[in-house]
């Protein structure tokens, strides 16, 4: 036994439960045990250090009285920070005679305040994530607890929330109920959103408060730089925004921010052009095959719009659709796109190797307009097309409040028999989730879940799930950003039948889509 072991075991008391000396040995924060009557039992060496008791030669009678350490006289224990305490479940035969009965107690960590936390950020220049962490409203909860008890389960959060984060993290206590932690992040956004489903996982564990145990409902929201903004404040106004996205949706979740929305300079700046754009017929549509990952056969095309401005030169299109949608010019650019694009379908189905449909992303501001169903429904009719024969792109975030306009409407659209793909799939926390209770009925498998198919298991895993979702419920998956032979063989293998990448086709435009329609199977490009 290490002398550390032996130290936090000196006072052990003959009943004691092993596993709760287990526990207490594992840790290497200052942390000590208490048991049902408040009783302390045993302190590890860290924190008999910080709270200069290390020259005790035995367990001082100390015991904790409404949350805090008292001495055998009942007089408070002058300590360098108060201390915080969880419920500890680890069966029968404790001391405090039941399971549950024992108390976990360190010390609070200390806090910086939210301006430290914008002069900390100067440094993190590697890569920052900021995470902000919130209670979800329960009817009458709150104002059951009351303040002290608010404070007492926050102050359990926070401790949790440090033991999970990385090396580095900084955490301040924000407003009443929120915390908000600052820690280095220089990694994928992919495997920010699997730290983020352990951690609430984690953090949502029952906390015990003056004998009352409670269960945690938390939203948790997440930004990162320099992704969603160079500074502090861009930051934070980023992560706060995922948090409200977050308490919107139905259960706990996580989100992480979007993109922001576009600098009035730049409103200013496209908006005329590109109103004269789309009125002029001078946007320019690529379409990228859908291919049969066996066959190499084209089964359908995504349609991408782009704009080339004789004075502004190549625009990209991110940042004339986030314009269109900031001047509500998104429902023109639509209807001129689905116009234009049912007219190629039907061209295309004439063909002898013709198409079977057509992929379209549907813009937020899109799907929450009472116009776009009647929009489709007239070019369906106008080009003597069906819905099945068009795929809607719906990221999840779109739809995640059950009272929007936007739910509604996407299920006007399954119930006219559009097929509806849920868009990134894998970048989404609740995207599993999303796909049990909406009527999806296709999958675009993100392009970040195959960047190391051939031998990240993980990555290979989540596919498969795809695959399983692909064979039991008969959905529609395709595999985006396919650019190795290798990884089609590694899909294949997983049982993936649809993708489309620079493997096949970049995307092109609808002459040389044509030309590719006409032969027997697409030839992989050279990785």
């Amino acid at each position: 036994m290490t002398e550390s072991a032996a130290s936090a075991q000196g006072a052990r008391l003959p009943s004691a439960n092993p596993l709760a000396w287990a526990l207490l040995d594992h840790l290497d924060r200052p942390a000590a045990l208490s048991d049902g009557q408040g009783q302390l039992v045993a302190m590890n060496e860290a924190f008999r250090r910080e709270t200069h008791l290390e020259e005790q030669p035995c367990l001082l009678p100390l015991r904790l009285v409404q949350g805090n350490l008292r001495d055998a006289a009942g007089h408070p224990l002058l300590l360098p920070r108060g201390v915080v305490t969880t419920g500890v479940a680890i069966g029968e035969g404790t001391s405090g005679g039941s399971q549950g009965t024992w108390r976990l107690v360190e010390l609070r960590r200390p806090s910086v305040s939210l301006p430290d936390l914008a002069r900390r950020f100067q440094r993190f220049s590697g890569g920052a994530a900021l995470l902000q962490l919130e209670p979800r409203a329960q009817p009458g909860l709150l104002q059951r607890l009351g303040l002290d008890r608010i404070e007492a389960m926050l102050d359990g959060l926070e401790e949790r929330l440090l033991g999970c984060l990385p090396a580095g993290a900084i955490l301040c206590r924000s407003r009443t109920e929120r915390l908000i932690a600052l820690f280095p992040w220089s990694r994928s956004l992919q495997e920010l959103h699997q730290q983020a489903q352990s951690w609430q996982s984690l953090l949502s564990a029952p906390l015990w408060v003056e004998q009352e145990r409670l269960e945690p409902v938390l939203s948790l929201g997440l930004s990162r730089s320099p992704e969603d903004g160079l500074g502090f404040e861009l930051l934070l106004e980023s992560s706060s925004h995922a948090l409200a996205r977050a308490h919107l949706e139905p259960t706990p979740s996580v989100c992480v921010a979007g993109p922001p929305p576009p600098a009035q300079h730049q409103v200013r700046r496209l908006a005329h052009p590109l109103a004269e754009a789309i009125d002029q017929d001078r946007l320019r549509l690529l379409y990228q095959p859908i291919v049969a990952l066996a066959e190499g056969r084209i089964e359908g095309v995504e349609v991408l719009c782009r704009w080339e401005d004789p004075q502004l030169g190549s625009i990209s299109p991110s940042e004339f659709i986030a314009v269109a949608e900031a001047t509500e010019q998104i429902h023109l650019l639509g209807n001129w796109l689905i116009d234009r694009v049912f007219s190629q379908l039907r061209r295309w189905q004439s063909m002898p190797r013709g198409i079977r449909y057509v992929s379209l992303n549907v813009s937020p501001l899109q799907l929450r307009h009472p116009d776009l169903v009647a929009t489709l429904r007239q070019g369906l009719v106008r080009h003597g097309l069906r819905p099945a024969e068009v795929m809607l792109e719906i990221t999840e975030d779109q739809i995640i409040d059950p009272r929007s306009q936007a739910r509604e409407r996407f299920l006007e659209l399954h119930r006219l028999g559009f097929c509806l793909a849920m868009d990134d799939y894998g970048t989404g926390y609740s995207g599993l989730q999303r796909l049990n209770s909406l009527p999806f009925s296709a999958v675009k498998v993100d392009r970040s879940l195959i960047t190391a198919i051939e031998t990240d298991r993980l990555q290979q895993a989540m596919v498969q799930g795809a695959v399983d979702l692909q064979n039991t419920a008969g959905m529609r998956v395709v595999v985006e950003g396919v650019e190795r032979a290798s990884q089609r063989r590694r899909l294949l293998e997983l049982g993936c039948r649809l993708g489309q990448g620079f493997l096949f086709s970049r995307p092109v435009a609808a002459q040389e889509l044509e030309r590719l329609l006409r032969l027997p199977e697409l030839p992989a490009r050279p990785a």
